[in-house]
């Protein structure tokens, strides 16, 4: 079974602020809140599911804009709050990485503004990587079916919609896919 329970965590080194903050995530519909100081962030990272990632920097060991790349890296949709001073600078250097900057000070409305749109650009994006790797995968299997046909076409002396006919039947005929075909028939004369 699929949860439908959306995780974020929090990186703030201001109570006040991670309060905030919490306050409307369990507005927008978090129920998953974790709040952090920043260390040990990324093994915090690493070790979770989280859906986003909230960096209110300055941290207290670090800026923040690494720990919000990290978090980047490993799925979540980011947002990284900082005075409105800096935003112009963060922005240089994390050039297209996929972290929305929110300049400090902030309210409520702005903060459940900015969860609905990263979780709608974080949604799109899964979509878009699974949509990905489902094309990878048949272009995958479409390559080892061809390799398949032409072992055909060199052992057998046949044309290739010849070897083409072969293993869909071959396939049809045992009810496995034309890959398991493919790979047998390159087990066979490819050793």
């Amino acid at each position: 079974m699929v949860s439908n329970e959306k995780n974020i965590i929090i990186f703030s080194a201001e109570k006040e602020a991670s309060d905030n903050i919490s306050l409307a995530a369990s507005e927008y519909g978090f129920s998953g809140i974790s709040v952090s100081d920043g260390k040990g962030g990324r093994d915090l990272l690493s070790r979770s599911g989280y859906d986003m990632a909230f960096v209110n920097a300055p941290l207290e060991t670090e800026f923040g804009l690494d720990l919000a790349a990290f978090a980047a890296n490993h799925g979540c949709g980011v947002i990284i709050a900082a005075a409105a001073k800096h935003c112009g600078e963060i922005a240089k250097k994390i050039g297209g990485a996929d972290i929305f900057i929110l300049p400090k000070p902030m309210n409520k409305a702005m903060l459940v503004q900015t969860f609905r749109y990263i979780t709608i650009a974080r949604t799109q994006k899964l979509g878009l990587r699974e949509e990905n790797l489902a094309l990878e995968n048949r272009l995958r299997d479409a390559k080892l079916i061809d390799r398949a046909k032409c072992v055909l076409v060199e052992y057998l002396r046949i044309s290739e919609a010849d070897a083409h006919r072969q293993i869909q039947k071959r396939a049809m005929d045992m009810r496995v896919p034309l890959t398991a075909i493919a790979k047998d028939i390159l087990k066979t004369y490819e050793m």
